[in-house]
């Protein structure tokens, strides 16, 4: 599979993408942030919307090179309650969808009046849709934060 290497340049312009999409569209009381890619997204995007309150769930789909469970486990839960707040769920890339369909049940689970999904990219074949993302493409995306190969100069 090809991959796009992004830059933390690129990255903030679609965080602020996001943001200015969910000010005109949704203004959330809470940002959940799916670890480990959507953390630094849900932190920024806090930030930029006025220092809202982040939530964190981590959840995992691999247990080891190229060998995934049935279903995405949640590792670090939910805390705390969303009753009746508006809630966007944030996360690098929705890329089969499953990870975002067990948050998605958490948060309605924890009681939130109204959620959307917020990513950064989605791929053309993922089964939940974000409600707001910037780039949709095919291709392995690498992200700054994520491990880059060593290139040794002499």
């Amino acid at each position: 599979m090809d991959k796009v290497y992004l830059t933390w340049w690129q990255v903030d312009r679609a965080i602020f993408a996001l943001a200015d999409q969910l000010r005109k569209n949704f203004m959330p009381d809470v940002i959940v942030g799916v670890a480990r890619g959507g953390l630094i997204p849900a932190v920024r995007l806090s930030h930029i919307l006025g220092d809202l309150e982040v939530k964190v769930i981590d959840v995992k789909f691999y247990k080891g090179i190229d060998e995934r469970t049935e279903k995405p486990e949640i590792r670090i839960p939910l805390h705390g309650s969303l009753e009746g707040k508006k809630v966007v769920i944030v996360d690098d890339v929705s890329d089969t969808g499953k990870t975002l369909e067990v948050v998605i049940e958490e948060v309605k689970k924890a009681g939130a009046k109204e959620v959307k999904v917020a990513c950064l990219s989605m791929k053309p074949w993922t089964k939940v849709v974000p409600d707001f993302y910037v780039f949709r493409t095919d291709k392995w995306i690498v992200f700054p934060w994520e491990e880059f190969p060593v290139v040794v100069k002499e």
